[in-house]
C-alpha cells in the first residue's frame, strides 16, 4: 500500500484543467483521464476547445476515490458505489452499508497491520539483543487478514 498524498486545497475558481485537477489531488493525468472511461467520474465539462475542466466537487470526488483506493477498494467497488451514488437517494442507505461494510475491512486491516508491528518489534529487539550477545528470543504471528491486504 503507498502513501497517499492529498496536496493543500485550491483556492475555488471557475474551473481546472487536467493539470491542476492532478497537481490538486494528487492523481496523475493518465489516472484523471482512466476514472472517466471508467465512469467513475460525472460528466467532465470541457472548453471549446475541448479541454477537460474540472469543477471544484470533481476534485473531491477524485479525492474521496483516491482514499477508497488507498483503502484497497476496488474499482469494481467503486464503479459499483459511483452508479449508486448516479442512482440518486433511494440508494443513501445501500451506499451507507457499502462503507460501513468497507469500514470493517480497513479497520481489520488496521488490526492485523498493528500486530504486524509488534511482531517487527519483537524481531527488532532479537536483534538488538543478538548484537549485543544476548538472545530474547522471538515468536512470530500467522496473518489472519492477509488476503485483504493486498
Amino acid at each position: 500500500m503507498t502513501t497517499l498524498e492529498i496536496a493543500a486545497p485550491v483556492e475555488p475558481q471557475s474551473g481546472y484543467s487536467i493539470a491542476e485537477a492532478s497537481a490538486a489531488t494528487g492523481a496523475s493525468a493518465d489516472t484523471l483521464r482512466y476514472y472517466e472511461r471508467a465512469g467513475i467520474m460525472p460528466t467532465i465539462g470541457r472548453t471549446g476547445g475541448g479541454q477537460r475542466t474540472y469543477t471544484p466537487d470533481d476534485l473531491g470526488w477524485i479525492t474521496f476515490v483516491r482514499r477508497l483506493r488507498s483503502t484497497g477498494m476496488t474499482m469494481q467497488r467503486i464503479a459499483e458505489y459511483t452508479t449508486m451514488v448516479r442512482d440518486g437517494d433511494g440508494t443513501i442507505a445501500d451506499r451507507r452499508r457499502m462503507i460501513e461494510d468497507h469500514r470493517a475491512t480497513v479497520a481489520a486491516a488496521i488490526k492485523e497491520l498493528s500486530s504486524v508491528l509488534t511482531v517487527l518489534d519483537r524481531k527488532i529487539e532479537h536483534y538488538e539483543a543478538a548484537e549485543q550477545g544476548n538472545d530474547v528470543g522471538c515468536s512470530e504471528q500467522p496473518l489472519q487478514y492477509a488476503n485483504q491486504l493486498t
